[in-house]
C-alpha cells in the first residue's frame, strides 16, 4: 500500500492535530468550518475526528474568524498570512509547535472516515516532510496529511507559506505517499454543486440499505 522512502526512519515527534479551516470560500459562498453535515459545524466535527490520533487538536482561522459562532470556545490558531491559504496556516502551526508534528485535516472534506486517518497513523514516516495519500489520479494530497516539523524549513521563515503550495512540497519530497484506490474520501466542497453531492453520499451511507 505505502511507497516507502529510502531515508532511514528517526523517532516520531509528538502528534498534534490541525483542522484548516481558514479558506474563504469564496466559491462556495459559505464558511467552510461552519457548514453541517454530521449534526455540528465541520470544525468541531475534525476535531472530534482527530481525536484518537492527537493529543492537542486546533482549529486554523482567520482573526475574523476566532469569535464567529462556530469557534467560538474553541482552540484557534490564528494565521496571519495575507493569503490565508492552507499553507499559511499549516507554517502557523509549525512556527507555533516547532517540535510538533500536525496531522492536517481541511473542514471541507465531509466524506473522511476514521480509518482513513487510522491508516495514515499508522503508517506515519517521522523522517520526511510528510506522509500523505496518492490519490487515484496520482496526485498527492497534502489536506489530509501528517506534516513533520521538518516542514517548517520550507515555509519558514513566517509569511514564506503564503505563496507555498503545499502540493509541491510533497512531489518535491522526501515524503511518504500512500495509495488510495478509492479516494472518494478525500472529496473537497468548494462549489454548491459538491456540497449537493457530499450530502447524497452521506445520505447513502446512513441507509440501511448500503
Amino acid at each position: 500500500m505505502a511507497e516507502n522512502s529510502s531515508t532511514p526512519r528517526v523517532g516520531p515527534s509528538p502528534l498534534y492535530g490541525l483542522v484548516l479551516a481558514g479558506g474563504r470560500g469564496i466559491r462556495l459562498g459559505r464558511d467552510k468550518g461552519a457548514l453541517d453535515y454530521h449534526g455540528l459545524p465541520q470544525a468541531v466535527w475534525g476535531l472530534r475526528l482527530l481525536e484518537p490520533f492527537c493529543s492537542e487538536r486546533f482549529v486554523s482561522v482567520r482573526p475574523e474568524q476566532v469569535d464567529a459562532p462556530a469557534y467560538r470556545g474553541l482552540p484557534t490558531i490564528v494565521d496571519q498570512g495575507a493569503s490565508a491559504g492552507p499553507a499559511s496556516g499549516v507554517a502557523a502551526a509549525l512556527q507555533r509547535f516547532p517540535r510538533t508534528a500536525w496531522f492536517v485535516i481541511a473542514a471541507d472534506m465531509p466524506l473522511l472516515t476514521g480509518s482513513v486517518l487510522a491508516t495514515l497513523a499508522a503508517h506515519r514516516d517521522a523522517s520526511v516532510l510528510a506522509t500523505a495519500y496518492r490519490r487515484r489520479d496520482g496526485m498527492p494530497e497534502p489536506l489530509c496529511a501528517i506534516w513533520e516539523p521538518a516542514a517548517v524549513a520550507r515555509l519558514a521563515p513566517p509569511g514564506a507559506g503564503q505563496g507555498m503550495s503545499l502540493r509541491r512540497l510533497l512531489e518535491e519530497g522526501p515524503a511518504r505517499l500512500l495509495r488510495l484506490d478509492d479516494d472518494e474520501a478525500l472529496t473537497s466542497v468548494n462549489t454548491a454543486a459538491d456540497d449537493l453531492r457530499a450530502r447524497a453520499r452521506l445520505g447513502a451511507r446512513a441507509s440501511p440499505l448500503m
